[in-house]
């Protein structure tokens, strides 16, 4: 009965007819130019880089890896691309699994190749297979062979990066090291991608905002996740960033709550981590949520301390600062306050085409950096948890926040909670 009480009140706050817009996808031209990029930063010398995404579901839904995503645009397995700097026509190589008839009856058809597929990849060639001919061709005219791929920590080594070191020994050339430049220049962001980390960041607002009406006394965490994720279909999320965390009472002191069954009482604090994709890009966001519409002294101690936290941090963000920079200063101010024992995880992460996304922890934050900022103190033996977590843009005077249309500040989130469960 709850449910459909709170499903009524999704609909009556206007989404009777959702009809958001598919992002469009980037022009083929952005990706031409981040392959640019990498061309000038490995020094001459052959690269392959190949596709590490994984296939998700029974509907075998897959999502590629975020370096050879960035890179290409292309969301199928069995890809590579080679970049040879040295050659005059031919710099860019993009590389697709063959054609499987009986299996695209069920996946559907695949483009043939044709000029049309070329341009709209923006690289110099398409073909099909393996691409161990044209390395073998390229290692001919170049005397350098740069691994680009990232380490594969705690596994066997990647297979492109075993195939880059293999074909250097064959013929004789060097090999270059640039496991972290991906990483590196995926850290700042350029304009189309931060127009797409915003707009998954106001889906995502749209979705706290039914969760402010949704956390009252008798529902379950499942019913308030429900909300939540309606709510961000509704305004055009194209996929979730991360499995919903709905923690109620003492499941909001654990991290990563995923059970979501738990039923809601007066006097919880609700954490509430949950956040939206859009084309790709993703948002993150953590709010807590007084239960009762008030925070107990005791929760208001706690929150006004991770708040405290939260803006240490954001005061001190500027170009040059690094994460592990803000780390320490988040851990002060929690030790100030009382509670650095139970701040058991770092202040933040990037955040791009992935939750988790790439980014050095030690070196100076670039301009168009974006990432998170959620201390949080989690106190089990008292049965509540508080986190506060949002995403700022590192700009050329300091910092941008990102999600700052969304209450923070306690005496904002009650009145905040009060509106929206008054507009039901």
């Amino acid at each position: 009965m709850l449910t459909a009480l709170l499903l009524g009140a999704a609909v009556g706050a206007g989404f009777e007819h959702p009809s958001p817009s598919p992002p469009a996808e980037l022009p083929a031209e952005v990706y031409a130019a981040r392959r640019g990029r990498v061309l000038a930063e490995i020094g001459g010398c052959v690269a392959v880089l190949s596709a590490q995404g994984e296939v998700r579901g029974l509907t075998e839904d897959y999502r590629q890896d975020a370096d050879f995503y960035w890179l290409t645009g292309v969301n199928e397995p069995g890809a590579h691309l080679v970049l040879q700097p040295k050659s005059p026509y031919r710099k860019t190589t993009l590389f697709l699994k063959p054609r499987d008839p009986e299996a695209e009856r069920w996946t559907g058809p695949r483009e043939p190749i044709s000029p049309d597929l070329v341009a709209r990849y923006g690289v110099d060639r398409v073909l099909r297979g393996s691409p161990e001919g044209v390395l073998a061709a390229a290692g001919l005219h170049h005397d350098c062979v740069a691994v680009i791929a990232p380490p594969a920590l705690g596994k066997d080594e990647r297979g492109d990066a075993e195939l880059a070191t293999r074909l250097a020994g064959r013929l004789g050339l060097k090999v270059v090291m640039k496991r972290g430049l991906l990483a590196d220049l995926r850290a700042a962001h350029s304009a189309p991608e931060i127009e797409r980390l915003e707009r998954a960041l106001a889906i995502t607002l749209e979705g706290h905002h039914a969760v402010a009406r949704a956390t009252v006394a008798g529902v379950s965490e499942r019913d308030v996740q429900t909300q939540l994720e309606y709510a961000f279909y509704a305004h055009g999320a194209t996929g979730l960033s991360y499995a919903s965390v709905v923690g109620s009472g003492p499941n909001g002191a654990v991290l990563h709550w995923d059970q979501n069954t738990r039923l809601l009482r007066d006097g919880d604090l609700v954490v509430v981590d949950a956040a939206a994709e859009y084309g790709r890009y993703a948002a993150d966001i953590t709010r807590t949520y007084p239960v009762s519409g008030r925070f107990t002294p005791e929760q208001a101690k706690v929150y006004r301390a991770v708040y405290q936290a939260q803006e240490d941090i954001l005061a001190a963000i500027r170009p040059g600062v690094s994460m592990a920079d803000l780390q320490h200063v988040a851990e002060d101010s929690l030790r100030k306050a009382g509670y650095l024992a139970d701040f058991i995880h770092g202040f933040g992460h990037f955040v791009g085409l992935d939750v988790h996304d790439a980014g050095d922890y030690e070196r100076p934050l670039p301009v168009g950096a974006v990432f998170t900022v959620e201390p949080g103190v989690y106190l089990p033996a008292q049965g509540f948890g508080v986190r506060i977590e949002d995403e700022v843009l590192v700009t050329d005077k300091g910092a941008k926040l990102l999600s700052g249309a969304l209450p923070r500040r306690l005496e904002d989130v009650e009145a905040w909670v009060a509106r929206e469960r008054a507009a039901r």
